[in-house]
């Protein structure tokens, strides 16, 4: 599956090329969010559009071209039509 989508920032806009990824990755969870707190980025976000991960939300995952894999909301991923 390879996609582009674009990302609006206010001083420009992005294209980026989805490799591949899933809808249903997994829930949030507070053992997630201990796990990932240590870490540089803790990953309680989309990356697309900032949304907070509540306890028991569904997560996607997205693989990104010459990047790491991100998590995105499923309203992203629906919007996106990834799937």
């Amino acid at each position: 599956m390879n996609k582009i989508i674009t990302k609006h920032i206010p001083a420009r806009t992005e294209k980026i090329e989805i490799t591949g990824g899933k809808k249903d990755f997994m829930q949030m969870s507070q053992r997630f969010r201990d796990i990932r707190s240590k870490s540089k980025n803790p990953m309680d976000r989309c990356w697309f559009c900032k949304h907070p991960f509540a306890d028991g939300e569904m997560m996607g995952l997205i693989m990104i071209k010459g990047k790491s894999n991100k998590l995105i909301c499923q309203t992203c991923w629906d919007q996106h039509e990834l799937g």
